[in-house]
């Protein structure tokens, strides 16, 4: 019997897409958390930076419409709903119910998408490969300040694995930021140029039928 893939996602709709992108390589479960609470800032320029966002948001995604459907033309982003059989809900990835799951589950891939902080003795105890799309958003959305931060290693998306010595980088690709993207249009940028590593490092790891992440690194 063929171990399955496991997609754990938190609340960010943008996790569809996701699903939908790889679903046909063997996605039968999707593991979905409430949310991760929001990271409290540790100063003010943080505390200044995330209500800007708070307050700008609505703004930037009501004047980004036409841009964003320029990028789900780039690469069809398919937003049809996980269907609710697929899903088993949790309160956090770290809770015993998750690890129930996975243990009952056997998969031979992981994927984790915009979810909260995982525990690293969580990340050990699998014994699969575990990727993620990286940088998040789901930290409190601190990364995703690169629209006026102008930092220029933020603007990459970097498809990563997990092993024994924490997160390592299997494929990376520049963003082409336009003079109209801004944090709003960030997550459809990240999605149109990381799906597509994403399909190949998983069609690649299932050729190698490599189930076992130890083996791997």
């Amino acid at each position: 019997m063929t171990r399955p893939i496991v997609l754990c996602i938190g609340e960010d709709p943008t996790s569809t897409y996701v699903y939908q992108a790889i679903r046909n390589l063997g996605v039968t479960h999707v593991i979905k958390e409430d949310g991760p609470a929001e990271v409290r800032p540790d100063s003010i320029n943080e505390w200044m930076r995330q209500s800007y966002v708070r307050f700008m948001s609505p703004l930037m995604c009501r004047f980004s419409r036409q841009r964003v459907r320029e990028l789900q033309a780039r690469y069809p982003l398919n937003d049809n709903p996980i269907p609710s059989h697929h899903l088993l809900r949790v309160t956090s990835l770290n809770d015993a119910r998750t690890m129930m799951w996975l243990d009952r589950l056997q998969p031979q891939l992981v994927i984790l998408h915009e979810t909260g902080p995982v525990d690293m003795s969580r990340l050990h105890r699998l014994d699969c490969p575990i990727l993620t799309v990286s940088p998040s958003m789901a930290k409190g959305q601190l990364e995703a300040y690169w629209a006026f931060r102008a930092k220029p290693d933020v603007c990459e998306v970097r498809i990563e694995q997990w092993g024994d010595r924490g997160w390592t980088v299997l494929d990376r690709s520049v963003l082409y930021v336009g003079g109209t993207d801004n944090f709003a249009t960030y997550p459809y940028l990240q999605l149109v140029t990381a799906l597509p590593l994403l399909r190949r490092q998983i069609e690649s790891m299932l050729e190698e039928g490599v189930y076992d992440r130890r083996t791997a690194e």
